[in-house]
């Protein structure tokens, strides 16, 4: 059973990103999404977006920063739906002083080696989750899985090197509401 349990998780996780990276990669056509507003005045609100604009429902997470002033940052859709595919953005800025080396970012499904960052650098990655369906769901875990919603993605790790130590830490997680 536990054996299972970490199965879906991973499952879960490798949804998100191919659900983010879908999303992420509408920008050249006009989108109409109808999101309802549950925050104070629940009005439903039409977003329109043209080509690249921003103004799509994406997270904009300022993400973790550890001791060393290094910041993480996972972003991706606030909305999508069970069997979309979204695109997940990886994002590491270094606010500190000193150039860090060896920048490695990496999750269950992925990794992305960034190399250095200079002082006041941000590099990105894009990752593609796969949201699954409640039938595959059920399928991999059984007739009692289910698809939790909102869907949670538990982050990604970040290790580099600082004047000859390695450092370690966690960026934010994120949730996707199923719409």
């Amino acid at each position: 059973m536990q054996n299972k349990f970490i199965a879906l998780i991973i499952v879960i996780i490798i949804a998100i990103c191919g659900v983010s990276a879908f999303l992420l990669t509408q920008g050249t056509d006009n989108e109409v999404n109808n999101i309802t507003d549950n925050s104070s005045s629940n009005k439903t609100v039409n977003n329109v977006t043209n080509n690249t604009n921003i103004n799509n429902g994406n997270t904009n997470f300022n993400g973790n920063t550890d001791e060393n002033d290094i910041t993480a940052s996972l972003n991706g859709p606030k909305y999508s739906a069970e069997g979309k595919t979204v695109n997940l953005i990886w994002k590491i800025t270094n606010n500190g002083n000193t150039t860090i080396n060896n920048v490695l970012a990496e999750d269950q499904s992925s990794s992305n080696n960034f190399g250095s960052l200079a002082p006041g650098e941000s590099k990105t990655y894009s990752v593609s989750l796969n949201i699954p369906t409640l039938a595959q769901v059920k399928e991999d875990f059984g007739s009692d899985a289910t698809v939790s919603n909102p869907f949670s993605i538990g982050g990604y790790s970040i290790t580099y090197v600082l004047n000859g130590e390695q450092f370690q830490f966690n960026s934010n997680s994120l949730e996707i509401k199923l719409v």
